[in-house]
């Protein structure tokens, strides 16, 4: 999503420093205080709000080096204060305007707001959100993992885990490690997380979407008060600060990244999208111009590519589907889907699904 040199922001430097204090006192290591504040970056050696992520490795690597605990991103990333982060700050805005609705807030939104926007905490590791029938799984890709260290995956697992947790308490169903293999580790995992740890060949978390809080009762709530709801729909504050310190992000990326982002939650206009980045309609069509592109093109490329993907990767059935792609009714994406592909939604499915079972 970003090509840009990676780094982390400096807030979560100031934020590791605090919770490794907090963390030598609980481990009655208080002595060896002084020996951490000098592996500690000086952060008046960088300019700008971020880290290059060569500086961050090293920093952690002699953390690790010096504390010998193998589960010190664990460890230090529960005790990591993340109502000081500015980009939770910033999430707890966008979904300010739904907790008022029953008190059920729309799980997907959430998770897209962490998965779009984690980039502006670190870009050590790199989200992938999925949607599947029933679950929604985050996996943790590391951008180095000839040089990264398990630390910082465990690290990152953390963090993602606990600003769901904070909105959205309860949902996770199971986690994947790939690093820990012993039963006495998997079961240290299950006890942190507080949910069943499985060894696999990736490191995921899994969310369950069919519970009491499923996502769908809250999405059918905003239906209901989508005008009302729809101003107040306010992502601008993530978006300002992405755009910040990603400036080179097109205006095409900024459409799509905006465009998933609010899809099935409000309503993905020309005004919304334009709003979302602070800038007139007028603008938004002039700069998507400059670019070759137009605003209804992304939209439509966006779904398409999304349906395509729900409908035969992740087998969600076609009522599912046209929720998440913003449709207010079925039978309103079936007609839009035919326009497409010339054939229904269900019918593409079943081919799709038939062709990947011959060839197996």
């Amino acid at each position: 999503m970003i090509e840009a040199e990676y780094s982390t922001h400096k807030s979560m430097m100031f934020a590791i420093r605090e919770a490794m204090t907090l963390y030598l006192f609980d481990k009655k290591r208080e002595k060896d205080i002084p020996k951490i504040a000098e592996i500690f970056l000086s952060m008046d050696s960088y300019g700008g709000d971020r880290v290059p992520m060569s500086a961050v490795m090293k920093e952690v690597n002699d953390l690790c080096n010096t504390l010998q605990d193998n589960y010190l991103g664990l460890s230090l990333n529960f005790l990591v204060n993340i109502e000081s982060l500015p980009s939770y700050k910033a999430i707890s805005e966008c979904v300010r305007p739904f907790a008022n609705v029953n008190n059920e807030l729309p799980f997907l939104l959430v998770s897209r707001l962490v998965y779009r926007f984690f980039p502006l905490i670190t870009q050590s590791i790199t989200l992938k959100l999925s949607v599947e029938k029933g679950l929604l799984r985050f996996d943790f890709i590391s951008n180095a993992p000839d040089t990264m260290n398990k630390h910082q995956i465990d690290g990152a697992m953390v963090l993602v885990y606990r600003i769901v947790e904070a909105f959205c308490p309860g949902m996770l169903k199971k986690l994947y490690v790939a690093q820990h293999h012993t039963a006495y580790e998997l079961a240290y995992y299950e006890s942190v997380f507080g949910a069943p740890a499985e060894s696999a060949n990736k490191i995921s978390l899994l969310y369950a979407l069919k519970c009491k809080n499923h996502y769908k009762d809250a999405a059918s709530l905003l239906i209901k008060a989508e005008e009302e709801l729809g101003r107040k729909f306010y992502i601008n504050p993530l978006f300002n600060m992405l755009f910040t310190q990603f400036s080179e992000v097109s205006y095409k990326q900024r459409c799509e990244i905006i465009i998933d982002t609010m899809m099935g939650v409000s309503s993905p206009t020309r005004i919304q999208v334009a709003d979302s980045m602070n800038i007139s309609v007028s603008t938004l069509q002039r700069r998507l111009h400059d670019e070759g592109a137009t605003f209804q093109e992304i939209l439509e490329e966006t779904r398409k590519r999304l349906a395509k993907l729900y409908l035969t990767e992740r087998k969600i059935s076609t009522t599912d589907v046209a929720y998440l792609l913003g449709y207010k009714s079925h039978s309103q994406f079936f007609k839009v889907f035919k326009t497409w592909f010339g054939i229904t939604p269900k019918t593409y499915q079943n081919n799709q699904l038939s062709h990947i079972e011959d060839n197996i």
